[in-house]
């Protein structure tokens, strides 16, 4: 049997509260054909000699010899990744010991998987299991035209995630991790646990343009035939959130 090889991917700055669990997790796969590389974006704390404490010859590391922020740090890191199989983990998430292994299986068998994904564990900091994220769509696949409605309709792309999704090498870099041809398998099990912090609720005006302009881009690519109604609705979706946010920031005093 082949065992292709899956990149795993980390963006880290500043990540040695959980970057040893993290890196723990990619080392407890029972499936074992996978390079780690990790792209930190000039680290001030022991982000650097954590990682660097691994001895296995499979983990790189590459040090940014200036800041780039995230999405200059994200371009990059996809530029280092050989693998035919690709997953983006988070710097404080953690995988679990099956979740290699049973993505790869699933685009191996699957001819028109583009993608896969699965539920995930949300934990706080210290660990602890606070509830499932749970995909939601009842069937085993969906399009790439279901995808985007879901996408628009919600402002959600939570779905497609990096930590809880695995890519075929060659999706990386077009206009949509999906082809037209293609479709998003799912694991209804998560087999990957999310980091929830109080951080999270601090949304700034600078990430609402970000993601305003992603979707933009994704309107604006006619192949992906997404209706002016769809654009506007996740526009509206998104202000509404990001309201939201504010409001719980305020009352939990975050």
């Amino acid at each position: 049997m082949t065992y292709p090889l899956v990149s795993v991917g980390t963006l880290s700055y500043n990540s040695a509260s959980f970057i040893r669990e993290t890196i723990e997790s990619v080392l407890s796969q029972k499936y074992q054909n996978w390079e780690y590389i990790i792209s930190d974006d000039c680290s001030t704390d022991d982000t650097v000699s954590i990682i660097k404490s691994y001895n296995d010859p499979r983990i790189r590391l590459f040090i940014n010899e200036k800041n780039l922020g995230y999405y200059e740090n994200q371009k990059q890191l996809y530029n280092l990744l050989n693998g035919d199989f690709i997953k983006v983990l988070d710097h404080d998430d953690v995988l679990y010991a099956d979740c290699l292994e049973r993505q790869v299986d699933v685009l191996l068998k699957n001819d028109d998987a583009g993608m896969v994904s699965c539920d995930a564990d949300f934990i706080n900091s210290a660990g602890k299991k606070l509830y499932v994220n749970k995909i939601p769509f009842k069937t085993d696949s969906i399009t790439r035209k279901q995808l985007l409605n879901f996408m628009f309709r919600t402002a959600r792309n939570s779905i497609v995630d990096g930590s809880r999704t695995m890519l075929r090498k060659e999706s990386i870099g077009g206009d949509f991790p999906l082809s037209e041809n293609k479709k998003l398998y799912i694991i209804h099990e998560p087999l990957c646990a999310y980091r929830v912090m109080p951080s999270s609720l601090q949304i700034k005006i600078s990430c609402i343009k970000e993601f305003q302009e992603a979707y933009k881009n994704l309107y604006m690519n006619k192949n992906l035939h997404i209706s002016r109604l769809q654009y506007i609705n996740v526009c509206i979706v998104n202000f509404i959130n990001y309201f939201v946010r504010v409001f719980v920031k305020k009352l939990l005093n975050i």
